[in-house]
């Protein structure tokens, strides 16, 4: 069962993920990394263009993949209060529903960020480790 900032849920390998609350903050750093990697892919995929050497986009699939997701969750923005509506499990496939080998990088790029906001906000820290368990 998933709802908007549960306690407690089950995710879907029965496991329990206790005390953790995804709040508007770490939705706003989920949709602010998932909007930075969309636009990593595309500087990648403009510089295919000028170099001579490159005969096709590196990785045009994985970001219209990303971009699809980074819609999803846009379309959970309530624009009267401002704030995103979207769950644990939805912030979960956005970063972990991809085909390719992209999945394992884009993880481990996530975790390193969290882990960077961490030292700042310590509510980060456990946040990848419960994004990866949701999915």
């Amino acid at each position: 069962m998933y709802t908007v900032n549960t306690q407690i849920f089950t995710n879907l390998n029965n496991n329990v993920i206790a005390n953790f609350t995804l709040t508007q903050a770490h939705k706003a750093f989920v949709v602010q990394f998932i909007a930075d990697t969309v636009q990593s892919l595309t500087a990648l995929n403009t510089s295919c263009v000028t170099d001579e050497e490159e005969e096709y986009f590196v990785r045009l699939t994985d970001a219209l993949e990303v971009l699809d997701n980074l819609q999803m969750l846009y379309a959970t923005a309530d624009d009267d209060s401002a704030v995103f509506t979207f769950t644990l499990a939805q912030a979960a496939q956005a970063l972990l529903c991809y085909d390719t080998e992209y999945r394992e990088c884009i993880a481990e790029e996530f975790e390193d960020a969290c882990n960077e906001a961490a030292a700042n906000d310590s509510t980060f820290a456990n946040l990848a480790a419960n994004m990866f368990a949701a999915y």
